[in-house]
């Protein structure tokens, strides 16, 4: 049965796009930051680095990835079931986790995304299921009043098989993204991600489906790596090429909607690469 792609959802994304261009309308400038903090023009493919606290050449550098979703049609026999993002993310420089209950919440927020996008998802031989997506919006840089326009474009395949462990998970990702930043130009990546975990069921869930803990690993590798490393300090000359990942996920073993929006699960991470060590707060998809 043929798989449509519907028209509407290209309208959908195209009015979200519209949305995100007035989200970035000029804002109050933030103090000027020492010469070594300066991001790169990279700041705009924070929302494909995923939440964490990173440890980049030295420096800290947080970056929070908020993944909003919204079912707008659900799979069926006739049609690819389509899923809208609206994923915002905000990124800190030098704001330490221990500081959290004596100084409060961070107010300078350095650089913030929304990137919305619409993804479809179908099944391939009763096994692999497929989920292209396209993503196209607007990333900030308030430090240095910069803005970029951002496109994004990749394919996902995911299965899951039983294991004597429990469910076992595997999911594989290529994604292309190109960003256009103010005094800075045109810039790219080309990003291939593969990860696997094993569904733990708890003995007892809240509500009718099924919670549990996810433990994982990752491998991530960028065969065209940006010019600068997302979120870079300029000490840093470029992105680490491969980069490993340990973790664990909590939450739904299948999705739960309150209404149309999915619930996301939750995790914590330790990614690691050249000149790049990273805590993560994971929010959603773990790879």
């Amino acid at each position: 049965m043929p798989v449509v792609l519907p028209m509407p959802g290209v309208r959908l994304l195209a009015t979200l796009c519209a949305l995100a261009s007035l989200w970035v309308a000029p804002l109050a400038p933030a103090a000027d930051p020492p010469e070594e903090a300066i991001p790169q023009g990279n700041f705009a493919f924070a929302h494909r680095l995923g939440s964490g606290i990173y440890e980049i050449s030295g420096r800290t550098v947080q970056v929070y990835r908020l993944p909003f979703e919204w079912q707008w049609r659900e799979r069926s026999d006739r049609h690819a079931g389509v899923m809208v993002t609206v994923p915002i993310t905000l990124g800190f420089f030098d704001f330490k986790p221990e500081l959290l209950l004596e100084e409060g919440l961070p107010t300078d927020v350095s650089t913030m995304a929304i990137v919305p996008g619409l993804r479809w998802n179908f099944t391939a031989s009763e096994v692999w299921q497929i989920s292209p997506f396209i993503e196209a919006g607007v990333a900030r840089d308030r430090r240095n009043d910069r803005n970029s326009q951002v496109f994004t474009a990749g394919l996902e395949i995911e299965r899951t098989d039983p294991s004597s462990f429990g469910p076992l998970r595997q999911k594989y990702s290529a994604i292309y993204a190109l960003s256009s930043t103010d005094e800075v130009g045109r810039d790219s990546l080309v990003q291939l991600v593969g990860g696997l975990e094993v569904q733990r069921e708890l003995r007892r869930s809240p509500g009718r489906k099924p919670w549990g803990y996810a433990p994982y690993v990752a491998l991530r590798w960028y065969p065209q790596p940006p010019g600068a490393p997302v979120l870079a300090v300029r000490s840093a000359q470029r992105v680490a090429p491969l980069q490993g990942e340990v973790g664990i996920m909590f939450g739904p073993l299948e999705p739960v909607r309150v209404g149309r929006f999915t619930l996301p699960r939750v995790g914590l991470s330790y990614r690691a690469g050249r000149d790049l060590s990273a805590i993560r707060l994971v929010f959603g998809e773990a790879f």
